[in-house]
């Protein structure tokens, strides 16, 4: 497989090209969390310097909200008591100014649902339908923990760039994505190594290391993951999680997306090459995020240790090409949404 090696097709795999931080950036600070520091793990965190406003970045015009807007429906559950954290500004060549990723907190702690979306910038229907579906997700937070990190390629999403170090598609190039997991993924070949030696970029190493940071109070039992595809006219779910292709909320979220008006590929292969029954393709190795979320064993620090280990982790692909963007962004919202309704225990 190679998800990554076209313009914008989804999945994360050739991460190969290595770069350092920034000429001038400092590692990201080492402080977010005790369990951060004895994992031995870099995660930035907010410094005390004003932050720069998003509402003054031009946001890419093609229906998406101003990046503005988004951050401020996130930013909404912190009235409702939820903690926001940023887990790196993201600050790449050529952009005028920083652009913080956030991630948002449920004030209980626990087994938890994560939310992520928003990993590749061209592909904007997940980060709009989290925010119009944010009163969901905070009764969500008010029923189990959770962790929202809604827009995790900011940059990209307002330049409606899906990799940070790639301007222009050049098939030459290996594209640097922000889920990039492969430095603290076991290599199949020796184990006890990862598959990379350093992460891709900051926003990677920060972003990744995040989740080992705060999997310790909030260990996700679910991981969701909202992406799309311009290269498909079918939509699919992978199933990374120990469940695979049988994961009962893989097969609720395809009869969501079907009934919201989403072509569901049924049968056959992926563009990958990879199999799909029913609308769902099982477990891959892709060196995603998605795969990071269900590692049981991760390498970090130059030694394996246990991983986040989610039962259920759904990546969810909506057609891009046949389906035009308000369409996208309310099969996302409902689906949303009825997770959110399924995942909620009980009232007591």
């Amino acid at each position: 497989m190679a998800h990554d090696t076209s313009p914008v097709g989804c999945h994360d795999l050739r991460m190969r090209r290595r770069l350092p931080f920034p000429p001038g950036e400092s590692a990201p600070a080492r402080a977010l969390t005790a369990a951060c520091a004895g994992l031995g793990l870099a995660v930035a965190c907010a410094s005390g310097d004003p932050p720069p406003d998003p509402a003054a970045v031009a946001t890419h015009t093609d229906g998406r909200a101003p990046i503005g807007e988004l951050y401020a429906a996130y930013e909404s559950l912190i009235a409702r008591g939820w903690s926001r954290d940023v887990v790196a500004e993201s600050a790449p060549e050529g952009t005028t100014q920083p652009l913080p990723i956030v991630a948002l907190r449920s004030p209980g702690t626990g087994p938890a649902v994560w939310i992520l979306s928003g990993i590749h910038g061209e592909e904007p229907a997940g980060p709009n339908a989290i925010a119009a579906a944010i009163e969901d997700i905070a009764r969500l937070g008010s029923r189990r923990p959770v962790v929202l990190v809604p827009l995790l390629n900011p940059q990209g999403y307002a330049r409606n760039w899906r990799y940070l170090n790639v301007p222009v598609y050049d098939e030459t190039i290996d594209g640097d994505s922000v889920g990039d997991s492969s430095h603290l993924l076991p290599d199949a070949r020796s184990p006890g190594a990862a598959r990379a030696p350093t992460a891709s970029s900051a926003e990677a190493e920060a972003i990744t290391h995040y989740i080992l940071a705060r999997t310790a109070d909030y260990p996700p039992e679910v991981s969701i993951d909202l992406h799309e595809d311009n290269l498909i006219h079918e939509g699919y779910v992978y199933s990374q999680g120990a469940l695979g292709a049988a994961d009962p909320l893989a097969v609720a979220a395809v009869e969501v997306l079907r009934q919201h008006g989403v072509p569901i590929k049924a049968g056959g292969t992926t563009r990958f090459d990879e199999p799909v029954d029913g609308g769902i393709i099982g477990p891959v190795t892709d060196s995603s995020i998605d795969e990071l979320m269900s590692a049981a064993t991760v390498i970090a620090d130059g030694r394996a240790r246990p991983g986040p280990r989610a039962k259920t982790v759904l990546v969810f692909e909506t057609p891009a090409a046949a389906l035009p963007l308000e369409r996208r962004i309310a099969a996302h919202a409902a689906l949303l949404r009825q997770l959110a309704e399924r995942l909620a225990p009980p009232a007591g």
